[in-house]
């Protein structure tokens, strides 16, 4: 995570510095939504990686009200896709229950994308029409509040007759002349390769029910060995060499192996392979590796916890 965040974070500075005059701040995705929880409105737009994305999507639609409520859009340079934020509910299927909301925002978001505006802004104001009349499925039914519980098609047959119609507390959507996306303006320019240089690599093996010192031990009876093991970590938490013996360790262990400790000498693919080889024939469950790059001088993998 550190090194995909980090990578996220290092990118999104350099963009960021072609648009001064938009004001950027970086937020951990943990204080980032517990901020979003407690006022919402000091966010504008948000640039994150997927997973996140679907964190604070999940967030915020659920402080509006549900997850169901919100609509969603992934666009890209020559195709689009519209969905609702939350996925499948077969638990939902066939039983008139589903909130058809996300579907219907998701439909509306499309028909902007693509220029017909004017049809959006009929169905959003329907829409938005059925909510403030108090029609409302399950999920956002409040006694005292909501007017008429419904299923799905009763929702959407009250969406349909209410076309025409704007809502009178709620805010009316204005779309305007809304015109489909330029796509020219995506432009990417890629950056030339950088150099990359092979320097170690990162071996993962299966032993269960042995300590640390006993697992270096086994590696050390293997005889010479291609390449030098340089440290050893389980769980990402280095536990030898200078490990404490309080760790608790699992069965899956990683072995960084190098020329040396401290060597950012470049060694070939063959000592990688070799070096799983001797690991292996000494009687020890490879599973698989993990090269160590330098990319222009930088190292394109993480130190061990500890390490």
């Amino acid at each position: 995570m550190k090194m995909t965040d980090g990578l996220f974070h290092k990118i999104f500075d350099e963009i960021g510095a072609s648009y001064p005059e938009i004001e950027k701040e970086h937020w951990i995705i943990d204080i980032g939504s517990a901020k979003l929880a407690d006022t919402p409105e000091i966010f504008d737009v948000i640039v994150t990686e997927n997973l996140y994305g679907d964190i604070i999507s999940d967030v915020a639609a659920q402080i509006a009200g549900s997850v169901g409520l919100a609509g969603s859009s992934n666009i890209g340079v020559n195709y689009a896709m519209f969905e609702a934020i939350h996925g499948s509910a077969p638990r939902r299927a066939g039983q008139n229950l589903a909130n058809p909301s996300g579907l219907l925002n998701g439909a509306i978001l499309m028909l902007v994308h693509i220029g017909q505006s004017d049809i959006a802004e009929k169905v959003q104001n329907a829409y938005l029409k059925t909510l403030e009349d108090g029609v409302h499925t399950y999920d956002i039914f409040t006694e005292g509040v909501s007017k008429e519980k419904v299923g799905t098609r009763e929702f959407a047959e009250a969406v349909v007759a209410r076309l025409g119609q704007v809502p009178s507390k709620l805010k009316a959507a204005t779309f305007g002349n809304a015109k489909p996306i330029d796509n020219s303006i995506f432009k990417y320019t890629p950056k030339a390769p950088a150099k990359k240089e092979l320097i170690g690599s990162d071996i993962f093996v299966h032993c269960h029910n042995t300590s640390a010192p006993d697992f270096k031990a086994k590696i050390d009876a293997c005889g010479k060995l291609p390449l030098e093991v340089v440290s050893i970590s389980n769980r990402g938490i280095k536990v030898w060499p200078e490990g404490n013996s309080e760790t608790f360790c699992t069965d899956h262990w990683r072995v960084r192996c190098k020329k040396s400790a401290n060597s950012k000498e470049v060694i070939s693919f063959k000592q990688v392979t070799d070096m799983m080889a001797a690991l292996s024939d000494g009687g020890i469950d490879v599973i698989k590796c993990e090269n160590l790059y330098y990319f222009d001088g930088e190292a394109g993998f993480q130190k061990m916890i500890n390490e």
